[in-house]
């Protein structure tokens, strides 16, 4: 069995995000994982020619509510966890380099199956694009 130094568990929002760090407890209870949880925003500035306040303040408004969830996520576990927002264009490159610069060795996301899933979800991009193991783990559609 492999045993995981530093688990990075990567949010899309809450309701994931709790399934997946239930997971991620486990992992550090029993093998002794840091874990850090992790959130990515898209960054639509870098994609914008002209200054627009109304896409800076959503952007803005976005990722302090990125921040609020993954705290909220990370006072309901009992041991300390690190927190990482990251507001990105590049989602792949930074979670490589955040992957290296913490040295994480294991990548925790979710996967709804929903119409176009596997066209839309990045959860199986990290698989090809990261070289780190990855846990996908399934999360249940509500119905």
């Amino acid at each position: 069995m492999t045993y995981y130094r530093h688990a990075l568990v990567l949010a899309h929002d809450a309701i994931d995000g709790e399934i997946l760090l239930t997971h991620g407890c486990k992992m550090a209870h029993a093998l002794g994982t840091k874990i850090t949880i992790g959130h990515i925003s898209s960054d639509y500035r870098e994609l914008q020619y002209l200054n627009d306040n109304t896409i800076v303040d959503k952007q803005s408004q976005h990722v302090i509510e990125a921040k609020e969830m993954l705290s909220e996520l990370a006072k309901d576990i009992d041991f300390p966890a690190g927190i990482e927002e990251l507001v990105s264009i590049t989602r792949f490159k930074d979670i490589a380099h955040l992957i290296s610069e913490r040295q994480i060795d294991l990548l925790i996301v979710g996967h709804k199956n929903r119409l176009f899933g596997v066209l839309s979800s990045y959860s199986f991009e990290f698989i090809n694009r990261i070289d780190i193991d990855v846990l996908v783990q399934h999360i249940h559609s509500k119905k």
